[in-house]
């Protein structure tokens, strides 16, 4: 009876350890996603969580390595802030190489998390040819969206307040810090429609026009 009950035990025990680790292995994973320019080579490490309910995973960017091409020499990691980028989102749309501060060399660019608004935040680095390395930029990481216009070296941004209350932005560089030049402002208020467009003038933001359309009829 004792031989029968110990051999009970050990079989619970091994069922135990197979069942934790099956289940580890479906709650966390890990994975490289590799990016890759004319000069470098990124690699993204990636860290993947299943929800409590086993339909969705949420996904970390733990490090980014940074490469050279010529050589394959690991020239710097980075580790970022929280991030939470989704695991559905294409990989395109989670880190993104290109030239964001519009001197000719790329930078990288990592979205920080999916909101529930059309507004997607991101984190940004800029490489510095000088010391070969890539410097973060917080003054960027409060343009939502945006959008590098290389000809005319403007930073679009399109956002969404709420549900009635939308618009664009425009951004330039002035003395190497992104700044708005331009913003039209679109809100929906008591069956009114108010567009109002501000631009920059003499270092500040001034109101140029602003419209009202009746939409409801009643």
């Amino acid at each position: 009876l004792l031989e029968h009950s110990l051999q009970h035990s050990r079989m619970v025990r091994w069922t135990l350890l197979l069942f934790l680790l099956f289940f580890a292995d479906r709650a966390f994973s890990q994975k490289r996603v590799v990016f890759s320019d004319k000069s470098f080579i990124y690699t993204l490490s990636i860290d993947s969580t299943l929800s409590a309910d086993s339909v969705n995973y949420f996904c970390t960017v733990k490090s980014i390595s940074i490469s050279r091409r010529q050589d394959n020499r690991q020239i710097q990691v980075i580790y970022p802030e929280e991030n939470s980028p989704g695991c559905t989102l294409p990989e395109e749309q989670i880190f993104i190489v290109e030239d964001i501060n519009f001197d000719g060399h790329n930078d990288i660019r990592l979205l920080q998390f999916l909101p529930a608004a059309p507004n997607l935040p991101y984190y940004f680095w800029t490489y510095n040819p000088g010391t070969k390395q890539f410097n973060r930029q917080t003054a960027l990481e409060d343009i939502s969206s945006p959008e590098f216009d290389q000809t005319k070296k403007l930073i679009y941004s399109f956002w969404r307040a709420s549900c009635c209350n939308h618009g664009s932005s425009t951004y330039k560089y002035v003395n190497g810090k992104p700044t708005l030049i331009d913003e039209t402002v679109i809100k929906e208020e008591n069956g009114k429609t108010i567009t109002t467009v501000k631009r920059r003038v003499y270092g500040r933001m001034k109101l140029v026009s602003k419209t009202i359309v009746q939409t409801d009829e009643h």
